[in-house]
């Protein structure tokens, strides 16, 4: 994409208007493409791999440089349809031009050979007929708008007409035979099966009929060169041209299949290499956390209240987790401390503050159980917490979980965060590292974790209000702008946790965190049905449950799972997928958000 900064070719902006349609001068664009291989390229790779959108479309709301955004990989279907489409337009093009010269070719020797002056009169209108569709069509196809499959059937029986014409002025088993053959080679590789194989079996019916009335002497043959053989060596002659346009034909259309076939694949492998970067990234980022932990920490051998630390099992960046046991039961249990470096930062100390606060405040099983805190003259803040065994979402997701234990996970967190919400709080922080299957002797139950920058009722958004606070794949746009945030930040959260556990790829993936966060205040993420085999429905759930505007989404989990389930069996109600699409009108997936006409947010 380089070369469309030069300015004969077509900027950002031009290539993002001529591939939407809102270009105004749409024809000296088409003119542009079709002389300019580079442009022509570009407009291809955009058409297949999604609209691109205007640089200054993607700078409006957050005041940061402009980062890459990575490429979204449409579905496969939708990805082989673009590719081949683009292909047949080309090859249309192509056969178009070449066919003109052998039309030429065949029809210009007519006065000279002489022959049956009717036929060769015939033969000579179908071929300037074809000559003359085909330049329609050409001048046509150079908007790939209007290419259709209609423009190409018709032309397909124009030509093949002509090579009929042909082959009987020339002779019926002459090297006018190659004619009907590479027009059945030539169309077979289109898209319409049913249309292909019209024309085939109406040409094999034509050179058949002509076979058995000139071989039969019904009518004398009255090609130009006749064939001076036994009959038996007339039929067999004639059996093998008709296997000749069987082969054309199907060895036309096994390429087109094979060619779909290995499209899928690349798309596949390409779907499946993304995947594999996002799980080696979050390998990396587990693999930090492992070196961090382990083995005795500062406060190893120390008594908070009655609970004497063990080894480190945690740590994070406000924060450390021990493993702990109580002096007089020997009751196992995980000891969260803020970290020496930010007890000096009031700020970090109210965050810890309100965590405790937040988490005692709630009866919820699906929330961590709190053993005992700390009281407000003790040194260092502390918050006990039940020792949970089992694994992380993140760790699950790495398995590539199927869709159903989605919805048992959102209805039991749910549970819980809509018990905190009727408290006044707002968890702010749910990502797959915060949400823990733990192992009990009913069997696994889901538990939240992390409070430690809950919004309380009584506290709104003022403690972070201008600073961006959470992780950002998983952070919903106003609150990555540094807003003031309410419950609904928190059903994004669990949407993109939702889009990740159904995708395999997170709602953003930028080389750092401003190109994150860039990229969840301007950009919908790919639409998930391009990154899974997933049900439209699904789509539209998601598109709700991850719009930009808050009051877009769902007021609750609930009613977010609920949708799900109906979603992932293609059952929505029809209301919802109106109100997905009413969603997606104001920002399609893949695309930036329009410019923001009031002060832009900075993200600091």
């Amino acid at each position: 994409m380089e070369a469309l900064s030069k300015p004969r070719c077509l900027s950002v902006e031009d290539l993002a208007a001529y591939v939407s349609g809102t270009a105004h001068e749409r024809g000296d664009l088409d003119r542009h493409v079709e002389s300019c291989e580079i442009c022509r390229q570009a407009v291809a790779a955009a058409v297949r791999a999604g609209r691109p959108a205007p640089d200054g479309a993607l700078s409006t709301t957050v005041s940061i440089a402009t980062p890459p955004i990575p490429p979204t990989l449409p579905h496969p279907q939708e990805f082989t349809v673009a590719t081949l489409r683009e292909e047949e337009i080309r090859s249309a093009r192509t056969q178009i031009l070449m066919g003109r010269w052998i039309g030429l070719a065949s029809i210009l020797p007519i006065p000279w050979f002489g022959g049956v002056l009717a036929v060769g009169a015939v033969f000579g209108a179908l071929v300037l007929a074809a000559i003359v569709a085909g330049i329609v069509i050409e001048r046509r196809i150079r908007n790939r708008d209007l290419y259709t499959e209609r423009s190409m059937a018709i032309f397909a029986v124009v030509v093949a007409a002509a090579s009929m014409a042909g082959m009987l002025y020339y002779g019926i088993f002459s090297a006018a035979q190659l004619y009907p053959i590479l027009t059945l080679y030539a169309f077979s590789r289109r898209e319409n099966f049913a249309t292909i194989l019209a024309i085939y079996v109406l040409t094999a019916a034509i050179q058949l009929g002509m076979a058995v009335v000139v071989l039969g002497h019904l009518a004398p043959d009255p090609g130009l060169f006749e064939p001076h053989a036994p009959r038996a060596f007339l039929v067999v002659g004639h059996l093998l041209i008709q296997i000749g346009d069987a082969g054309a034909f199907v060895v036309g259309w096994a390429t087109r299949r094979d060619t779909v076939a290995a499209i899928d694949n690349l798309q596949k492998a390409m779907m499946l290499a993304a995947r594999r970067d996002v799980l080696l990234q979050e390998a990396r980022e587990d693999l930090d956390r492992a070196i961090r932990v382990g083995g005795a920490g500062r406060y190893t051998d120390h008594t908070f209240g009655a609970y004497r630390l063990g080894a480190v099992l945690g740590r994070g960046g406000m924060g450390e987790v021990y493993e702990a046991h109580h002096v007089d039961t020997g009751e196992l249990a995980a000891v969260k401390l803020l970290a020496p470096r930010e007890l000096g930062n009031p700020r970090s100390v109210e965050r810890f503050v309100r965590e405790v606060r937040a988490i005692t405040a709630l009866r919820s099983r699906h929330v961590v159980r709190v053993l005992a805190a700390s009281s407000a003259g003790d040194p260092i803040p502390y918050l006990v917490m039940e020792r949970l065994y089992g694994q992380t979402l993140a760790q699950l997701l790495r398995n590539s979980p199927p869709p159903e234990p989605l919805l048992e996970m959102l209805a039991q967190v749910g549970t819980a965060i809509e018990e905190a919400w009727d408290q006044g709080i707002v968890h702010r922080d749910l990502k797959p590292h915060n949400l823990f299957l733990a192992d009990v002797p009913e069997g696994q139950v889901w538990k939240v974790l992390d409070f430690g920058i809950a919004a309380l009722g009584d506290h709104g958004g003022t403690l972070t209000e201008g600073h961006v606070v959470g992780t950002p794949a998983y952070m919903a746009p106003e609150q990555a702008r540094g807003e003031r945030i309410d419950f609904r930040v928190d059903v994004y959260a669990l949407s993109a946790i939702a889009y990740r556990w159904l995708t395999g790829r997170p709602v953003c993936a930028g080389d750092d965190v401003r190109a994150s966060l860039y990229q969840v205040v301007n950009m919908m993420p790919a639409r998930p049905g391009a990154l899974a085999e997933l049900d439209p429905d699904v789509d539209a759930v998601l598109a709700i449950g991850l719009a930009k505007d808050p009051a877009g989404r769902w007021s609750r989990i609930s009613e977010m799972r609920t949708a799900l389930a109906a979603a992932l069996t293609g059952k929505l109600d029809p209301a919802l997928r109106q109100r997905a699409a009413e969603v997606l009108a104001r920002q399609p997936w893949s695309t930036a958000r329009p410019p923001a006409s009031g002060p832009r947010a900075a993200i600091t």
